[in-house]
């Protein structure tokens, strides 16, 4: 049976298990259980990740990060990762990933937006700021092999009754979200 890495910040936490159930005959679905955060949390812990699984039985790895790299911190002007600083860290992580999971496919999945009736100024990033990271990941990986599930896309259209703050979706959003990524999985199998 394959194997299939999930990494990911909390939007990926809320969907993994979801995934897991529907993959559960196909393959074996393993995820840290902490919040993987921002790109260069996950530069700094992937190797630590890894360990998760046997690396030649994995068959995709799966993974994301952006809300944290555009998260503007204690009220800081500037977001934690500048635009150019996450396009050069998605190509080191594809990279590792490419190193350590050598039969793997690689899917990078774009951010979320923010709940779209969440008061102004009230979340530490916007859902304009999502779109230009997630502009910087296309522009990333459109001549490379990692492919692109745009979550964005998926998620834009829904209203605040999938959000139970911000960012973060209700059960049945993460269930829709993990179904979603279960069948974009289920095809690289």
């Amino acid at each position: 049976m394959k194997q299939v890495l999930l990494i990911g910040d909390s939007i990926r936490m809320g969907y993994c298990q979801e995934v897991k159930t529907r993959l559960s005959e196909r393959a074996e679905v393993f995820y840290p259980d902490e919040n993987c955060r921002s790109s260069q949390n996950i530069m700094m812990n992937i190797a630590l990740w890894a360990r998760l699984c046997e690396k030649q039985k994995v068959g995709v790895v799966y993974w994301n990060c952006g809300h944290w790299d555009a998260t503007h911190f204690n009220g800081d002007p500037e977001s934690l990762t500048s635009l150019s600083e996450y396009a050069k860290n998605l190509g080191a992580i594809s990279g590792m990933l490419k190193r350590l999971f050598p039969n793997a496919r690689l899917v990078f999945a774009t951010t979320t937006p923010m709940n779209p009736t969440y008061p102004e100024g009230r979340s530490m990033r916007t859902t304009e700021e999502i779109m230009a990271y997630n502009d910087v990941a296309r522009r990333a990986f459109a001549e490379s092999d990692v492919l692109l599930d745009d979550l964005f896309a998926q998620t834009q259209v829904w209203g605040a009754e999938y959000y139970v703050d911000y960012a973060h979706f209700t059960s049945e959003g993460s269930r829709l979200l993990g179904e979603h990524v279960a069948d974009v999985i289920a095809g690289l199998l």
